[in-house]
């Protein structure tokens, strides 16, 4: 409910003094993004990158337009939109507060090509000026990928009620399993006083758990082209190309780290991001 009252906020904010004013759907919105960037599981970092664990938390806020941007880029594609960070990053090192030049980028949509309620991808890079550190994590001047799926307000009403039906079947699984093993009320063939009757209990116990995982994956599928279960999770806010809120849920955050030949695009860690004033 709580998504549905964030959208009524937006219904609220469009009215002035009892008449509703025309909001464009091409009107800058404003961004903060989260990065955390740190070793993560299959990264093609050096070893010795990260590997103590740390991470370098770096907060950038950013003006998202329908302006055409000047840049260019192979991977988000031509026709790319301006995404303008508003002032330089900033974060904190065991030298103190550090600040991080962060250049104007593009961003694009790619649209499904699935049936209503299906995710579209929402890509876009900045530009890092400066090189920063924390501990062993070291990021460098380059370019930075940021990747999210995301769904407009109606896409997102849509895949609600898709995976509704299989959310309740995982839940259902679940409740299941608790019941056969719990102490008060479960199978009492696992109490073991009875070795045959203890191992056909354990293989039933198995098979509801095989169960139950068939579910939650099929859940989790489902989640990525229709969206989370639980959509607070959802950064929600205003985005140019539609009236509505834009509900983001981010995937991957990218490095273009040059080599000897070409260049690799390499994962760096997690980002989030959260509108300002919506």
């Amino acid at each position: 409910l709580s998504m549905f009252r964030r959208v009524l906020s937006f219904a609220i904010l469009a009215t002035v003094t009892g008449l509703t004013t025309t909001i464009s759907p091409w009107s800058p919105s404003s961004w903060k993004l989260s990065l955390d960037i740190g070793r993560e599981p299959g990264t093609e970092m050096p070893k010795a990158w990260g590997e103590s664990g740390a991470r370098l938390v770096l907060p950038i806020e950013v003006t998202v337009s329908s302006d055409e941007s000047n840049l260019r880029d192979n991977l988000v594609g031509s026709g790319s939109l301006s995404i303008r960070p508003e002032k330089d990053a900033r974060f904190i090192n065991s030298s103190g507060e550090q600040r991080v030049s962060v250049k104007e980028g593009g961003w694009s949509f790619e649209y499904p090509k699935g049936g209503k309620g299906h995710a579209a991808k929402l890509q876009f890079w900045l530009d890092l000026d400066s090189q920063s550190s924390r501990n062993d994590v070291t990021l460098p001047v380059g370019r930075l990928y940021f990747v999210a799926s995301c769904w407009r307000q109606d896409e997102l009403e849509i895949g609600s009620k898709v995976i509704a039906p299989l959310v309740y079947d995982a839940r259902e699984a679940q409740k299941l399993v608790e019941d056969r093993v719990s102490h008060e009320g479960g199978d009492r063939r696992l109490d073991g006083t009875d070795p045959i009757e203890t191992m056909l209990g354990y293989k039933d116990i198995a098979a509801l758990i095989l169960d139950r995982d068939n579910k939650i994956r099929k859940l989790r599928e489902a989640e990525k082209i229709f969206g989370p279960s639980n959509t607070d999770s959802l950064a929600m806010g205003a985005w140019p190309g539609s009236i509505e809120p834009l509900a983001i849920a981010p995937t991957q955050l990218i490095l273009a780290k040059k080599k000897l030949f070409g260049t690799e695009l390499v994962t760096i860690g997690r980002w989030k991001a959260k509108p300002i004033n919506c």
